[in-house]
This record gives structure tokens, C-alpha cells and sequence, in this order.
């Protein structure tokens, strides 16, 4: 049996930071659905104009970003919407990334 492509808009997002030894810029890791509860890294948008020292600062203010991308959507409007208030904020797709986690 083939398998069917993942429905159109399945995606999700984390929030994150993207950098190293004291340049963390915010990031949103998107994540695309390859089949029921199973998902895997699609590409990552990051905010290349401005860093912080820490991660947890980065990682706070991608938070902020994609609930205020999200608020925008569930007030009445739609996900691209959520992409033009991310694209607003100056968040660049992010083709080539590697994903290091947290406690390695």
C-alpha cells in the first residue's frame, strides 16, 4: 500500500533560539505531519537582526512572536496571516539548519 502525502497545513511550530556562544537570535522550528502523529523538521525561520546572550531570552521572544502570529489568525483571519505577521516581525526561512538538543 503507498503511503498518501500529509494533508495540506499540517504543520506546527516550536519556538527556540538559533545561534552559539552568546549570539542567539529567536527561531521557530516548523514541523510538517508525514503521516498520523508522526511529524519531522521542515525548515526553521529565524530573526537574523537581533541576538541575545542567552537562550532562554531568544527562545522568549520567538515565544511572544508566534502567539501574537497566532492571536491575529484565531481573531478572525487565516494562516497566512500567521506567515505576514511572522515576515513582519523579520523572521528569513531557514533552509540549511541543524537541530542540537538541549541536553546534549
Amino acid at each position: 500500500m503507498r503511503k498518501s502525502e500529509a494533508p495540506a497545513g499540517r504543520t506546527r511550530y516550536e519556538p527556540g533560539s538559533y545561534g552559539d556562544a552568546g549570539e542567539f537570535f529567536p527561531s521557530l522550528l516548523c514541523y510538517k505531519e508525514t503521516e498520523a502523529d508522526s511529524w519531522e523538521e521542515y525548515y526553521c525561520l529565524v530573526k537574523p537582526d537581533v541576538f541575545f546572550e542567552d537562550q532562554d531570552s531568544a527562545t522568549s521572544t520567538a515565544t511572544s512572536h508566534l502567539e501574537a502570529a497566532f492571536a491575529a489568525m484565531h481573531a478572525g483571519g487565516s494562516p497566512v496571516d500567521v506567515a505576514i505577521s511572522l515576515r513582519h516581525e523579520g523572521y528569513k526561512k531557514l533552509d540549511q539548519f541543524k537541530v542540537i538538543a538541549k541536553n546534549a
